[in-house]
């Protein structure tokens, strides 16, 4: 029986690892992708939002004062895992954690695992919101955006109004493609929603930003627009996607546009679309589990300890409601202490 299982081998993941490691505690990470997925699926040789500080595992593993690739990133993760012989099984998909006497019994594709305690740290991503209309499918619609250069001299929808949303559309033009920005908002103005979360802290972190574009990406953005490079549409919303049959390439969307307190239909004619409008936390591990959610559809946690309303099951990383990079890696350092002063105190 192990000590710990980890599951989810992003930075939290990581960071849990090599505190238990620190701990002497009996451990394994256990991964459904490869290392870091999440930050893998990041487009390719762009630098990170994060500085180095944020997102590395060990002091001085990445140079400083910058904002590293993505490349750099996966690298430096893999080092550390080498070099400090951290315990993970990536592509291995963990389908059950079940509550038992003496802990719990974890069940992935590839075997049964038990355990004393269990972190769950897959990342706040694993749900990609869809648009929802006629028309949409997998073939036509992207969900997340790697690189530019397959969409040269190409005609490409951008759905979204976030910072994914608005480097993809610069991207994809400085590559060559012709791009159509399209934005719920009335302007690309950032925009606050007061949320309904249970308690005053989860009300807090349910009080969302939308849109909130780094200037570092905004100003380039307002450039290209001006400069006719990407045509933007405000107060808009794809409502279809023709036509309806699911294998026709290219397709148009179908926008509703609100302009002078009328509402229009435009169709845009294009070859793909990539709907990078946000993503929810995978909560069907936890909730299958027994775990109870929030009205944020985020787990329900003790903000001391990050243990869920089942004993001995713990949250850490984005899918609690620690949404910057170093204080979710912090967090899961400060969970495992917390789980190895129960562990060794009962051994």
């Amino acid at each position: 029986m192990y000590d710990l299982i980890i599951v989810g081998s992003g930075p939290s993941g990581l960071a849990a690892a090599l505190e238990a490691m620190r701990h002497g505690l009996d451990y394994l990470v256990i991964e459904r992708g490869v290392i870091a997925n999440t930050l893998y699926h990041y487009p390719i040789a762009r630098p990170l939002f994060s500085t180095a500080d944020e997102v590395e595992l060990l002091p001085g593993g990445l140079r400083v004062n910058t904002k590293p690739t993505r490349e750099e990133v996966l690298t430096h993760y893999a080092r550390v895992i080498v070099s400090e012989g951290i315990k993970v099984r990536t592509g291995e998909d963990v389908r059950h954690i079940v509550r038992t006497g003496e802990g719990f019994s974890v069940e992935t594709d590839g075997g049964l695992y038990s355990a004393r305690a269990v972190l769950v740290a897959t990342g706040g991503f694993g749900r990609k919101r869809k648009l929802n209309v006629p028309g949409e499918n997998d073939r036509r619609v992207s969900y997340s955006f790697s690189e530019a250069h397959p969409y040269a001299m190409k005609r490409v929808l951008v759905v979204g109004g976030g910072n994914s949303a608005a480097e993809a559309a610069l991207f994809l033009s400085e590559a060559g493609a012709s791009v159509t920005l399209s934005v719920r908002r009335p302007s690309l103005d950032r925009e606050t929603v007061e949320g309904t979360g249970p308690s005053t802290a989860e009300s807090r972190a349910d009080s969302v930003v939308r849109a909130a574009i780094k200037p570092w990406v905004r100003e380039p953005l307002e450039r290209a627009i001006s400069e006719g490079m990407i045509e933007l549409f405000t107060s808009s919303q794809v409502i279809e996607i023709l036509p309806l049959e699911e294998k026709s390439l290219p397709c148009s969307a179908l926008l509703r546009v609100a302009r002078d307190g009328k509402q229009e239909r435009l169709e845009i004619e294009c070859d793909h679309i990539f709907a990078l409008i946000g993503a929810d936390p995978d909560t069907r591990l936890l909730e299958d589990a027994g775990v109870e959610l929030a009205g944020d559809g985020r787990p329900v946690y003790d903000p001391s300890t990050y243990e869920t309303n089942v004993k001995g099951l713990y949250v850490a990383g984005h899918i609690t409601r620690e949404l910057h990079m170093k204080s979710a890696m912090r967090v899961a350092r400060r969970c495992v202490d917390h789980i190895a002063s129960q562990i060794l105190t009962v051994t």
